[in-house]
């Protein structure tokens, strides 16, 4: 049998020995086991205040920090994903041009979309500014595949954020934003329209004809996104006129827009907005069109364009062609008699 003595000191070696390695384990490991405690306070205090400071403390404990955000963000609640979020963008803003932590922190970030769920796909979308401005076209596949998926999402927050960017260089998916104009919420229709109303990038997604119509939006912040956008388009304060008027909810008021196109000698091409007007959705509107614009150029001596006979032809509307048909078969206005020199 073993001495007490003896086996006293043995016990004493081993909890030693094993104080030792976890001592050691500890000591490898401590920016793991910060970055374990810190995660769990993010989560459970209560101030915006407190919540930062702990994000903050996170981003110092290198990799293990840094997943835990990225986790934070993928299913962390609201108030401790804006947190995690916030820090993951000072920290990646404040790194140097060309740091290579900027692209590891950034590829954790944009693999991590997958796998979240519509909240931690929201906290993503928050940082692909942040890492298309920190890492340029390396993630440029990724973060447009982000934002085309974000542009379809339910949530008018969503949404809102995803037209926001993209309009970004590297991203370019104006003509997906299309779809948002219809947006029951002004906000999203307003951000929308800017995207695309836009030129930038040398692609013009929407034609005068169809922005006209949003200067009829019941939201007045889209009225104005709309107007300036004309206005960035050089087009003047009568074409803006014509056009509200060219694309006014009410048949009625299309209708007095082609007796003054008539009879108004002030607008300098009324052909334009007759052509325009030929492709109304109201038959009378279009029957119109092809009738004022044959008077106009009977009396004016004008040629006649070949729309009308487009009208005349091919228009669905067998009241329309026959209308079209009519003035189009008149005959052409005698030149006015010119007298003798030296007559009376």
């Amino acid at each position: 049998m073993t001495p007490p003595k003896k086996w006293t000191v043995r016990a004493a070696g081993l909890v030693l020995t094993a104080l030792t390695v976890v001592g050691v384990w500890a000591a490898f490991n401590a920016s793991v086991i910060r970055a374990r405690y810190a995660a769990q306070q993010l989560r459970t205090v209560g101030t915006d205040q407190e919540r930062d400071q702990w994000a903050d403390a996170l981003v110092t404990y290198g990799a293990p920090g840094f997943g835990r955000l990225v986790e934070c963000v993928k299913t962390g609640n609201e108030p401790a994903r804006a947190a995690a979020v916030g820090a993951l963008d000072r920290h990646l803003s404040a790194l140097p041009d060309g740091d290579t932590r900027a692209v590891t922190i950034c590829a954790t970030v944009i693999e991590a979309y997958p796998s979240c769920g519509p909240e931690g796909k929201a906290g993503v979308l928050r940082l692909v500014p942040t890492v298309l401005n920190r890492t340029g076209g390396a993630y440029a596949d990724r973060c447009r595949a982000i934002i085309a998926e974000c542009l379809k999402a339910p949530e008018p927050d969503v949404q809102l954020a995803a037209v926001k960017i993209a309009i970004h260089p590297e991203i370019r998916l104006r003509a997906e934003v299309v779809p948002l104009l219809t947006s029951p919420e002004p906000a999203v229709r307003s951000a929308s329209l800017f995207a695309v109303a836009g030129s930038a990038d040398g692609e013009e997604v929407l034609r005068d004809d169809e922005l006209f119509k949003w200067l009829h939006d019941p939201d007045p912040g889209v009225r104005r996104v709309c107007h300036d956008a004309l206005v960035t388009r050089d087009r003047t304060d009568v074409e803006i006129t014509l056009g509200r008027r060219l694309t006014h909810p009410d048949a009625t008021e299309r209708l007095k827009l082609l007796l003054d196109l008539r009879y108004d000698h002030d607008v300098a091409d009324p052909e334009q907005w007759l052509d325009r007007l030929s492709r109304d959705p109201e038959p009378a509107v279009r029957a119109g069109a092809a009738r004022v614009m044959v008077e106009l150029a009977r009396g004016r001596k004008l040629p006649m364009p070949i729309w009308v006979g487009r009208v005349a032809d091919a228009d669905m509307h067998p009241t329309v062609r026959s209308v079209a048909d009519y003035y189009r078969a008149l005959p052409p206005v005698p030149p006015e008699s010119v007298g003798p020199a030296g007559g009376p």
